[in-house]
């Protein structure tokens, strides 16, 4: 099966597309405030727009089904 990798960073700021279809995948407005392990205040991706495998978290696009494995 196909399947993309794309930056957390990059889908903090950006609208996140499949590079297969086109089809829209997720925006930043999604994006959710929590705390990271010292206590700071971080924007991080929504709750429940990730699945994951065996290993690692993906994006899976609504009209193709391809996924979009995060890398840090």
């Amino acid at each position: 099966m196909e399947e993309f990798t794309v930056s957390r960073l990059v889908v903090l700021k950006e609208n996140l597309y499949c590079k297969k279809c086109g089809g829209w995948i997720y925006c930043p407005e999604m994006n959710m405030q929590g705390k990271n392990d010292q206590g700071e205040e971080i924007e991080d991706i929504g709750e429940g727009c990730l699945k994951k495998d065996i290993e690692r978290e993906f994006f899976e696009c609504p009209d193709c089904g391809i996924r979009h494995y995060l890398q840090e």
